[in-house]
């Protein structure tokens, strides 16, 4: 009985989160969609579980989709400033490689980039050194790395995070 409960719920309050998504400006084409969606469903069930009134009664089911769309929208801001912090974050490593930088640097200085790849490499733990290897020499981008090693796109996103903090020394020698 209570699952079949729980699948009501959902049933008829799925839609605030994806309202809130919609509000917010995130379409279902955002690689970040599916993530949102879950954290808005799991602030949806923290709602319902702080909400102090009963849900049968029609007036506080009203109240509630209120309540619950503004703090589902409140949390989707918030993970979305989360995001554009790391993007702003992981700009220092995308910086070292990106084809169009390297295109406007000389030969010299990329013979440098190249020669301080191994140092690169020895700063980072391993999966760090696997990040580092799947974006410069494949290519390859954050969902394409998760598949082919088994892991979450966050955990590759952590990988990034923590290689674009040990390696912003590099970038200092470089400029310099």
């Amino acid at each position: 009985m209570r699952e079949e409960m729980a699948d009501d719920f959902f049933f008829v309050h799925t839609s605030l989160v994806h309202g809130a998504l919609k509000k917010c400006g995130v379409l279902r084409s955002n690689q970040n969609y599916d993530d949102l969606v879950q954290i808005g469903l799991l602030t949806l069930v923290k709602v319902y579980e702080q909400f102090p009134e009963d849900l049968c009664e029609e007036e506080y089911f009203y109240q509630f989709t209120g309540f619950a769309f503004q703090k589902i929208k409140w949390a989707v801001i918030d993970e979305l400033r989360k995001y554009q912090l790391k993007k702003e974050r992981e700009e220092t490593v995308s910086e070292f490689f990106d084809d169009e930088a390297e295109s406007s640097r000389d030969k010299n200085e990329d013979w440098i980039v190249w020669q301080l790849f191994p140092s690169m490499l020895d700063c980072l733990a391993p999966n760090e050194q696997i990040y580092l290897n799947e974006t410069v020499l494949n290519k390859l981008s954050v969902t394409d790395i998760a598949r082919k090693h088994k892991v979450s796109r966050k955990t590759v996103y952590q990988w990034k995070n923590r290689t674009a903090l040990k390696l912003s020394h590099f970038k200092a020698v470089l400029i310099n």
